[in-house]
């Protein structure tokens, strides 16, 4: 079971750009590309026919914080 837990401004991006957090666990657990980014955060880019989505978090052992998400 994967830990999924959401910053202030995760939160309030997805609320804004009308993301759903099913969205960005999909987009963790299937994305088709990552990059390591600055200060240790990954970009996680994911694609389907009526979806894409980029999500940025971090991993801590089992836990995954999402720090934003947008659509491509």
């Amino acid at each position: 079971i994967m830990k999924l837990r959401f910053s202030k401004h995760a939160l309030d991006r997805l609320k804004f750009r009308g993301i759903t957090r099913e969205e960005v666990s999909g987009a963790i657990l299937n994305g088709q590309q990552r990059n390591l980014q600055d200060q240790g955060t990954i970009k996680c880019i994911y694609v389907r026919k009526d979806l894409k989505l980029v999500v940025v978090y971090r991993q801590f052992k089992d836990e995954f914080i999402v720090v934003t998400a947008y659509h491509l």
